[in-house]
């Protein structure tokens, strides 16, 4: 029985084997007459690659565009200005490095949408530079930034009558000159 077996497996084999090389002759055989059955390479695409010129154009109009934004935001007060002209959402986009703390703190927190919208419509960056600086009254409806430096420098206040009493007796202590 076991020899049957054998011989039925080892035709079996055999039959497999005569398939694949009938079905490897028959492809191979389409394939050299010219009628397919072997894959071919497609011829690359031409590539529509744009001109020398238009790549230098394109470069020279980014490059002005960054040294427009780098002028935009040279200076503390332009800075501010971007930040408060700017959409909400964008305004992560913008540094605010050169700022001090307080700065950022009265830009961010304290100024209300209405106040930003006169600190960005306002035209004199000097104006901008005293609010920032924390001058009082600088831009008209924005309050300044805080300045927690003038709190700390407590001066004694000096009554303005003992100013004008030192003012006017200073040269007291002092000789009349007398003239020869």
């Amino acid at each position: 029985m076991r020899f049957l077996m054998a011989i039925v497996m080892a035709m079996a084999n055999l039959a497999k084997g005569l398939w694949n090389g009938a079905e490897w002759c028959w492809r191979n055989s389409w394939g050299l007459l010219g009628f397919g059955g072997s894959p071919t390479v497609m011829p690359p695409k031409q590539l529509d690659l744009p001109d020398t010129d238009e790549v230098e154009i394109v470069r020279d109009t980014v490059r002005n565009q960054q040294r427009a934004i780098d002028a935009m935001l040279s200076t503390p007060a332009r800075k501010v200005q971007a930040w408060a002209a700017a959409l909400p959402e964008q305004r992560d986009t913008i540094p605010l490095s050169g700022l001090t703390d307080d700065q950022i703190d009265w830009l961010e927190i304290r100024l209300t949408d209405e106040q930003l919208e006169i600190l960005a419509a306002e035209k004199s960056e000097h104006k901008v530079n005293a609010a920032l600086a924390g001058i009082e009254d600088a831009i008209l409806g924005v309050p300044s930034v805080p300045s927690h430096s003038m709190k700390k420098k407590s001066r004694p206040s000096i009554d303005i009558s003992d100013r004008i009493h030192r003012f006017r007796f200073a040269d007291a202590e002092h000789q009349p000159r007398q003239l020869h």
